[in-house]
């Protein structure tokens, strides 16, 4: 087994040499790039890097988004012995300037106008950055910035003399003053204790702070995660989500161990469609994609008529009742494997040939998922493979697998993880992935991560009689009730949303007397409710705010109510007129609730609910 990533990229490239193993579509077609010509620019890049200056051991700095450029520019980093900080495109500046400055960043590499223009704004701030580079000329976005603009271009930001930030192809004529054995010495000095990334955590109670993972940590997960899940040479991956977070840098070095293709999206709007013809095996997603694709294909099957939405959900039921078969590891027969086959051909094929008819599995991590969105979309054939893990694990701990799954869980331990329970349930991780420490912050790394080396996760979990994980609540957001129940919120919230109606929710409670929520709306969900009563669309805060929406809402709290212990139930609830939003500081980059900062803001509110006049 190789010893670090840079062995691992280097093997990989090498038998991979004439094969494509990144494709994305910058223009009108899709287009490979094979594993010499990855090599190739990883290797001048890299060099390049060495000739600005680039030391063992420092740190350079990615703001960019998921792409080819992202990949090629960390192998380039780690070849010439840096280690990479990631950082996400939808950092504020103050935040990219304290991460910069809290790594010693050397170097800044940013993926086009939009994120430089950013740097641009705290370039005095930075201690230590001596240059930064940047992938396009041209940045365009799916949605408009704050100032309106879809389309920025270099000319608009940048003097024609500046020389703080230039294009990464300088990298590659600068490569020419450094001798290809001096890169060689870089990576062979490499070890499995060598640290390759500080990846920051989300802040959720605090400053981020920066986890430090080795590239033998690194590796560890890469092998067991290939190993578990059977990923090889003939599989294609599609990377739709952030390399800045962990799940998707473990998933990319898994697809690049195991010599399967990396697939590029060109953005959340054209996701369907780019899914469609590039015909992935494997899907990486967070609940909230598979929640929407959900959303999506209910939303096309509801606008038929009244034959159309009847046979739809009928195939859905028998879709259901197979799901519950697999799940016991039995296939349907007799009458239901007829029944479900007519179902397969009228409705169910229909989504799988959507996603390209080739996926084998879709991962999930990030966020709970539902139960019932898992068992959903295996009506239709498509399997969600749950797992779990932190930052500080370096992703996956536990995953369910192919041929061994529960829903409602997150697997069984990975090969070479001890997964083991404190006396109050704390999930407590020994892994050859955990990280070697907090950058810094030697307390909070001892608070952490133990002597014995036991990561202590701060989530709450049990173990069943079969090995499967099943993670309860985070210990910091456990409500405690006046009455002395111990609640765990993250797993109510994810019951109230298996409503389609309920878009967001935040239940709040720590010693009160009963339980309460404050809940955003599903906008299509919201759209269809008005069509169905002929109500005018007008505006999102304008329609949620009608009694008659009101109403239905406290329906669907009183039908969610019905299936939880009395201590659970949400007594009080508000519909609010804005979406929780990451711009808001409502949510973390992984899109997580930031507790702390949303009863801050809606401190009086909340507070109203435990009043005699709410």
């Amino acid at each position: 087994m190789s010893a670090t990533l840079v062995e691992i990229f280097e093997r990989t490239t090498a038998r991979q040499a004439g094969r494509g193993m990144l494709r994305s579509r910058p223009a009108e077609t899709w287009q490979r790039e094979t594993g010499s010509e990855w090599r190739a620019c990883a290797r001048s890049w890299a060099r390049g890097l060495m000739a600005a200056g680039l030391q063992m051991g420092e740190r350079v700095m990615v703001l960019a988004d998921t792409s080819p450029e992202w990949c090629k520019v960390e192998a380039a980093i780690l070849l010439a012995g840096g280690v990479v900080v990631p950082v996400y495109t939808s950092h504020l500046c103050d935040d990219i300037a304290w991460v910069a400055n809290d790594c010693d960043a050397r170097f800044i590499v940013a993926h086009c106008p939009f994120q430089v223009e950013k740097l641009l704004r705290v370039r005095e701030r930075f201690t230590a950055v001596k240059r930064a580079f940047y992938f396009h000329h041209t940045g365009r976005r799916e949605h408009p910035d704050r100032d309106g603009r879809r389309v920025l271009t270099m000319d608009a930001i940048l003097p024609p003399s500046e020389a703080w930030i230039v294009d990464i192809s300088e990298l590659a004529t600068a490569c020419a003053t450094v001798e290809e054995a001096d890169l060689q010495a870089r990576s062979a000095a490499l070890t499995p204790e060598s640290p390759c990334t500080f990846v920051y955590t989300s802040g959720t109670t605090g400053r981020p702070k920066g986890v430090v993972l080795t590239h033998g940590a690194f590796v560890a997960e890469i092998a067991a995660v290939t190993g578990a899940l059977a990923i090889g040479e003939r599989d294609s991956v599609l990377l739709g989500l952030p390399l800045a977070h962990i799940l998707a840098r473990v998933v990319a070095w898994v697809a690049i161990d195991s010599g399967a293709e990396l697939i590029f999206p060109r953005g959340h709007t054209t996701l369907v469609d780019d899914v469609r013809e590039t015909q992935p095996t494997i899907i990486p997603a967070v609940p909230q994609l598979l929640e929407d694709l959900q959303a999506t294909v209910i939303a096309e099957a509801m606008s038929g008529g009244r034959l159309q939405r009847r046979a739809f959900e009928t195939a859905v039921g028998i879709g259901l009742e197979v799901s519950q078969l697999r799940q016991q590891g039995q296939e349907p027969a007799g009458l239901l494997a007829a029944r479900y086959t007519v179902a397969r051909k009228l409705v169910l094929d229909k989504l799988p040939q959507q996603l390209g008819g080739r996926v084998r599995f879709l991962i999930s991590g990030g966020a709970p998922l539902s139960v019932e969105l898992a068992e959903w979309l295996h009506a239709f054939g498509l399997l969600v493979l749950e797992g779990y893990g932190l930052t500080e694990t370096c992703a996956a701990v536990t995953v369910n697998r192919i041929d061994r799954y529960k829903f409602g869980t997150v697997g069984l331990p990975l090969n070479g993880v001890e997964i083991a329970l404190a006396e109050d349930g704390e999930v407590l991780v020994r892994s050859p992935g955990n990280m070697s420490h907090y950058h810094e912050r030697p307390a909070e790394t001892k608070a952490t991560l133990d002597d014995d080396g036991w990561l202590h996760t701060g989530d709450i979990g049990e173990l069943d009689g079969d090995g499967f994980l099943h993670i309860t609540d985070r210990k910091k957001d456990i409500i405690v009730t006046a009455g002395g129940k111990n609640i765990a919120p993250q797993n109510i919230e994810a019951h109230l949303k298996g409503d389609p109606l309920i878009g967001q929710a935040m239940v709040y409670g720590d010693r009160r007397r009963f339980l309460t929520a404050l809940l955003t709306l599903d906008e299509a969900e919201l759209r269809r409710w008005c069509a169905a009563l002929s109500v005018p669309y007008t505006t999102y805060a304008e329609i949620c705010q009608r009694p008659d929406v009101y109403r239905q809402v406290e329906a669907v709290i009183d039908e969610r109510n019905r299936r939880l212990a009395s201590y659970e139930t949400i007594r009080k609830f508000a519909v609010l007129d804005r979406h929780f939003a990451l711009s808001e500081g409502d949510l973390t980059p992984t899109g997580k609730i930031r507790r702390k900062q949303v009863t801050r803001r809606y401190r009086t509110l909340l507070d109203a609910f435990y009043s005699e006049a709410f």
